[in-house]
This record gives C-alpha cells, sequence and structure tokens, in this order.
C-alpha cells in the first residue's frame, strides 16, 4: 500500500488560508510565520500535483481543483477532531463483535443487547450467528472478540470459560403416543421408551447436537437420530408435526410448551444441562465492555 504523501497538518492550513485568504492571516491564527504557512501549503500542491489558489489583488482564492479539495478537507479535519475529542478522554467509543452459535444467537442475545443498549446506548455491537463450528473459527482467525458457544470447546487453542448453564427439555408433539401415554398414565417415561422413539437431532458439528449426545448418554446409551434437520427451529416444528420426539433448549421451547404445541416428556432423569461456554483468542484478553456485556448473565 502507497504512503499518504501529504499530512493532516498541511490540509489544516490550506483550509485555514481558503478561509482567510493569505498565508499572513493563516499564519497569525495558526500562530506560525508565514514562511511555514506558505511552504505548507506548496509542499501540498506538489504532492497533489495540482495548483489550488489563484492569486487576486494580493488574496489567494480557491480555484476549481482548490474548491473541490476543500470540501474533502474540511470532512477529514471534522472527522479528525471528533477522533480526538472521542479517543483522548481514556474513554473511547466502544464497538464490540461477538459470534454465537445459533440458539443463544437467536434467543439469548436478543434479550442481552437490548438490556446492554438500554444500559450504553452509543456503544456498538455486531453479533454473528453460526454453528459451534464456525463460532470457534471466528474466533480463532480473530473476526470475533469472543465467541459463546453450546457446550463445552474443544478447541485447545482457545480459551474457554462456562458462563452459564441452559436447561434441556425432552418434547414430543401432543399427539405422540408417549405423550399420550404419559397423559393418560400421569407416569414418567421410561427410558426403553425413549431408546424406541424416532429422535431427531442437529447435524454433526452443531453445539446442540454434542450437548444434547453428552447428556442423554449416560442415561439411554448411543441413539441413532430418525431425522437430522440443520437448525433447532426446524427439529422444534418437525416435533409439533409428529416427526419423532427430541431434546432441546428449554428457551427454545418455552411457547410452544406454554402454548400446548409441544409437550415436556418427565422422566426419572436428573435435571439435564448444557454448558454455555465462553471462547477468546488467548493473545486477546477480554476487554471491560466486554465484560460488562457478558457478566449480568453469567451463573456459574
Amino acid at each position: 500500500m502507497a504512503a499518504v504523501r501529504f499530512s493532516l497538518r498541511q490540509l489544516e492550513l490550506f483550509s485555514t488560508v481558503a478561509r482567510t485568504g493569505s498565508t499572513s492571516a493563516a499564519g497569525e491564527e495558526a500562530a506560525l510565520s508565514q514562511s511555514a504557512v506558505s511552504s505548507a501549503v506548496n509542499e501540498l500542491e506538489q504532492s497533489l500535483g495540482v495548483t489550488l489558489f489563484d492569486r487576486v489583488s494580493k488574496r489567494l482564492v480557491l480555484n476549481d481543483a482548490g474548491r473541490a479539495l476543500q470540501e474533502r478537507a474540511t470532512r477529514l479535519i471534522w472527522e479528525a477532531r471528533a477522533i480526538e475529542r472521542e479517543f483522548s478522554g481514556g474513554h473511547p467509543p466502544c464497538h464490540l463483535k461477538l459470534a454465537a452459535s445459533t440458539t443463544i444467537g437467536n434467543y439469548l442475545i436478543p434479550k442481552i443487547l437490548a438490556n446492554y443498549h438500554a444500559n450504553f446506548p452509543e456503544r456498538r455491537v455486531d453479533a454473528h450467528i453460526g454453528n459451534s463450528q464456525e463460532v470457534i473459527r471466528l474466533v480463532s482467525e480473530t473476526r470475533a472478540d469472543v465467541g459463546i458457544i453450546e457446550g463445552p470447546s474443544e478447541a485447545t487453542e482457545l480459551l474457554s470459560y462456562k458462563w452459564r448453564d441452559d436447561e434441556l427439555v425432552i418434547v414430543a408433539s401432543p399427539h405422540d403416543r408417549l405423550a399420550v401415554a404419559q397423559r393418560a398414565s400421569g407416569q414418567p417415561v421410561s427410558g426403553v421408551e425413549l431408546q424406541q422413539a424416532d429422535w431427531l437431532f442437529r447435524e454433526e458439528g452443531s453445539g446442540t447436537r454434542d450437548a444434547v449426545g453428552s447428556a442423554l448418554h449416560s442415561y439411554l446409551g448411543p441413539l441413532r437420530p430418525q431425522t437430522v434437520l440443520g437448525s433447532s427451529e426446524a427439529i422444534k416444528y418437525a416435533v409439533e408435526l409428529g416427526l419423532g420426539i427430541s431434546c432441546l433448549s428449554r428457551i427454545l421451547v418455552q411457547g410452544m410448551l406454554e402454548k400446548g404445541t409441544l409437550v415436556e416428556l418427565r422422566t426419572d432423569f436428573p435435571r439435564l444441562t448444557r454448558p454455555l461456554s465462553v471462547v477468546s483468542h488467548p493473545a486477546r484478553p477480554i476487554s471491560a465492555s466486554m465484560s460488562e456485556f457478558l457478566n449480568p448473565y453469567r451463573s456459574g
């Protein structure tokens, strides 16, 4: 990339000459000698390869090239002064970039963003939503400040800590045979019945898929999915339509459970949870602003 051949100071002096009409008047305003101002303007003209002023009755008057430059120079000077004001007081502007896996991004992040912006309306937050592998890749490539994923991180090159617990629930259509039997008997669904059910899972690489497999393995052993779908949203609607049962985050299905379009299948298992984890690059400490974003929702 070629270096810029002129300076912001030269643009400032050029703009002052354009406004005052002479290098001597500009020098008085800038507390510089007339020759220093003249030299700065001459160097700017040489760098750009154009003449910027016409001399009219001992005044320097902008020509067409000078007028074109003056418009852009004014914007640059204004932006530079704004940067100086905003960054020189110890409280620079804040722009956070985070990546979140799908369920977290769709159901938790909007609520967190709303509360964060209520407290810090001047701060900007960009959130990318993808599966856990994509989140880890973005953090590894330093394209995101932090990532929030479902389950623990297996990326040994990144730092990770548990952010909070997320409850997992087994759900079925109200018309599914297991849901009907549960209503009739009032008893929990047995492990054998669950092992024989048609399960709907996320794709390989999904944090939800890994977390569900880990949570259920101790009680049901390995489960072979009847159907694999690329999003938890698709799975919950497929379950509603009676295509099988699934184990999903409570935050994902709570609305449908309340409406009765899904039913929670009760078991004798302990409460099923998965950790939600924050991952960061070891060379990039989590900033105070990012901590203010994450910590109010941290539970362990």
